[in-house]
């Protein structure tokens, strides 16, 4: 009875095998069997995809290349078809089609030779989009993406490298991005990340003085709002108390003097605002603040002048 229950139990696993071998969509077996029947196939395949790209069959190739890493997905050439496929669509200028392409490779293939390089090139479709570097072969002329399409592109290259130099490579990208399109409030949102996400980054400098020159011209379109303008000088004094050996920490004392020039301005500006109005002891305050920040110069006297005449 025993013998009989156990060579029943041997004949049920045995067709149990059969029958999940027999079905594409069973567990395969990381026996090395697979690979071993398919390599055959799947450098043919390969093989073909070069040929047409010699041949300078650009279209033809590409779909080979994704043919090839689709079908024989355990082959030793499925990560390099990948890769060809990408590096094809972005010479040819699908650019969006070329990073999708190399995202199925960071994440399939993430023990290729091949993964940094396509870590790089990634970055390098991402930026091309955002600039509009590509030309079209048919048209022969070059277009940007939409913004928001390449900042998506941009944060997908953060993503796949997070502890990489390319994160903040790519969230400064970000920022430039915003300001090449003249959205310089999501501009200074995404240099801000910079330094705030990675402070030890060579890029948080020069995005510290990034955000306080695009407040300043903030500032200057909407009628000299003091708050851009003190958060700027907040900026500048930061980028020069971390960074004092920096090359942007000149740049930024020349900001500050600057912002203090603007200041005098607009509180001589102000003082005399109130004093047309016949508001005399407002304009007071802003004429004694223009010499308190003004020791000397044409303001300085202009606001010494105007207190005279208003009894001070």
């Amino acid at each position: 009875m025993k013998q009989a229950i156990s060579l029943l139990l041997i004949s049920s696993t045995f067709l149990s095998v059969i029958s999940c071998t027999n079905n594409p969509d069973a567990p395969r077996l990381a026996t090395g069997g697979i690979n071993g029947v398919n390599s055959s196939s799947a450098e043919a395949n390969f093989a073909l995809a070069k040929s047409l790209q010699n041949s300078g069959k650009t279209g033809k190739a590409i779909k080979a290349y994704a043919e090839t890493a689709e079908n024989f997905p355990l082959s030793s050439k499925a990560a390099e078809a990948r890769f060809n496929q990408a590096s094809l669509l972005y010479s040819s200028g699908q650019l969006i089609e070329s990073f999708k392409a190399y995202q199925i490779f960071i994440e399939k293939h993430n023990s290729s030779k091949l993964y940094s390089e396509a870590l790089k090139r990634q970055y390098a479709v991402a930026i091309a989009a955002a600039k509009g570097n590509i030309k079209h072969n048919f048209l022969g002329l070059k277009s940007k993406h939409a913004a928001t399409t390449c900042e998506k592109m941009l944060r997908q290259c953060k993503s796949n490298g997070p502890f990489s130099s390319m994160a903040p490579k790519a969230q400064y990208s970000i920022g430039e991005l915003w300001e090449s399109r003249k959205s310089y409030p999501k501009a200074i949102v995404g240099y801000k990340a910079v330094y705030n996400s990675y402070p030890d980054s060579s890029l948080a400098p020069e995005a510290m003085y990034k955000v306080g020159t695009l407040l300043m011209l903030e500032a200057k379109k909407g009628n000299r709002n003091k708050a851009a303008l003190d958060t700027a000088k907040n900026v500048f004094l930061d980028l020069r108390q971390i960074h004092p050996s920096h090359p942007r920490a000149k740049d930024a004392k020349v900001q500050l003097s600057k912002l203090a020039v603007s200041n005098v301005q607009r509180s001589f500006d102000n003082a005399e605002f109130y004093r047309n109005k016949g508001q005399n002891q407002a304009a007071i305050i802003y004429y004694q603040d223009v010499i308190k920040a003004s020791p000397s110069g044409t303001l300085h006297n202009l606001a010494k002048k105007r207190l005279a005449e208003l009894g001070q």
